[in-house]
């Protein structure tokens, strides 16, 4: 069978008609609008003047731009050249200079206007979403810099012989957002700050919210899980296997192992224990799981691998808190989703507050796309990640013009997902206005 097709000698012209590759950034605008979210931006007073772009739209400049798929400040060069987006918005995006130097205007007290933004945007998203119970992921993660050593504020060479920051992160395991963020120097161990960090969390949450919380073995000591306790917060925190760790499991009696959900041969164990320098006993919970064949022996003949965890949790069987916390691996996918699909993975500024406010704009793009999910979004959509949700919702082509006196989408007819994104509008523009 003889397949015809068209030469690759295309004759490539430039058009005048107002023509976007990125159609659902009216999704993301719209819900912005709802939340009214350029209110809340433009609160943060880091302009001394008020002509040219305001606070809100720089910031959202760079959260379409993140959400479009790019990557650095430069990529707005692209979004700045859609006449199309441009009619759409009412005005045209700063370009990267000005975004670049409105980023390094960023001082502490900025920050904490921008949080408090933030603050304020969760308690306007609460309502629309089932927060009957919240687990936190808490979490921190490495941000590489190439740059020379000493050129970038806060960028600290690691054990691991990277030149990095150090973030701490939090995210809601059953929603998927975001929740908060604070950009640490690369010298900062894991649980540096955690304490204040979680105070930050919880104003981010319903009062009347049961809050439990799940970390690994860098958050392990006696200070954080008395924080934890005096805030009522169920937890269950990774214990790393240091020598004392070690030997109280070597005391648990084989009649005390049970079997295992993780896989075949793998057993849990459950005891209370008070390590020497603690005030008072904890429960830890112990899984073992034999060693593969042909894989080699540790030194002390061991024939199994150890995880150990340490809980408050009285009520759930050593198995069930086990499982429990080993899902929290998931976190692991939330921050290579931020980091690959939201151009996490580079800092774009010398300086540390502005990388600051360059990684809470991250936060929000996020959320952003996390909420465009949740409320508006086809139920079988909640599990996607950013890629599948730009290359489904967002990079989708139309044009632009009008119809009498107002402006006109037209997105092509043969779009498999056109009824899921005129529904997705519809459900967005159903929500109540947030107040001014």
């Amino acid at each position: 069978m003889k397949l015809a097709g068209r030469s690759a000698l295309v004759r490539i012209v430039p058009s005048s008609q107002l023509i976007t590759a990125h159609a659902g950034l009216v999704l993301v605008r719209e819900l912005a609008s709802r939340l009214g979210l350029p209110e809340l931006l433009d609160r943060v007073t880091v302009k001394e003047r008020r002509r040219g772009y305001s606070p809100s739209q720089q910031v959202l400049a760079l959260c379409e731009t993140l959400i479009a798929g790019g990557d650095c400040l430069d990529d707005v060069a692209l979004l700045r050249g859609d006449a199309a987006q441009k009619r759409l918005r009412g005005h045209a995006l700063p370009d990267a200079t000005t975004l670049g130097r409105f980023l390094r205007r960023f001082s502490l007290g900025h920050l904490g206007q921008l949080n408090r933004a933030l603050d304020e945007l969760f308690a306007r998203v609460h309502p629309l979403l089932d927060r009957d119970t919240v687990t936190l992921d808490l979490d921190a993660t490495y941000i590489e810099t190439h740059a020379p050593v000493g050129s970038r504020q806060g960028a600290r060479g690691t054990y691991q012989g990277k030149v990095a920051w150090h973030p701490l992160l939090c995210f809601v395991s059953e929603t998927g957002e975001w929740l908060h963020a604070k950009l640490r120097n690369g010298h900062a161990a894991a649980s540096t700050g955690a304490s204040g960090f979680l105070g930050e969390c919880l104003r981010r949450l319903p009062g009347k919210t049961r809050v439990y919380l799940r970390a690994d073995e860098g958050f392990f000591g006696q200070r954080f899980l008395t924080e934890l306790e005096r805030r009522s917060l169920t937890y269950a925190i990774g214990a790393p296997l240091i020598v004392s760790v070690r030997a109280r499991i070597g005391e648990i009696g084989e009649h005390e192992w049970q079997p295992s959900s993780y896989r075949a041969g793998s057993e849990v164990a459950s005891l209370a224990w008070k390590p020497k320098t603690w005030a008072k006993e904890r429960r830890f919970v112990v899984r073992r799981d034999p060693l593969e064949p042909g894989e080699q022996l540790s030194l002390a003949g061991s024939e199994w691998h150890y995880w150990a965890l340490v809980t408050n949790d009285e009520e759930r069987s050593a198995d069930e808190l086990e499982r429990w916390h080993r899902a929290k691996a998931n976190v692991e996918n939330r921050i290579k989703e931020a980091k690959l699909g939201l151009g996490l993975d580079n800092l774009p500024s010398q300086r540390f507050h502005a990388n600051w406010a360059y990684l809470l704009v991250t936060l929000l793009a996020f959320n952003l796309l996390t909420w465009l999910k949740l409320v508006a979004l086809p139920a079988a959509e909640r599990g996607s990640y950013a890629k599948r949700l730009r290359f489904r919702f967002i990079a989708v082509a139309g044009s632009v013009g009008r119809s009498g006196r107002r402006l006109v989408l037209r997105l092509q007819a043969g779009y498999p997902l056109l009824a899921d994104f005129l529904r997705a509008l519809d459900r967005i523009r159903g929500l109540a206005r947030a107040p001014a």
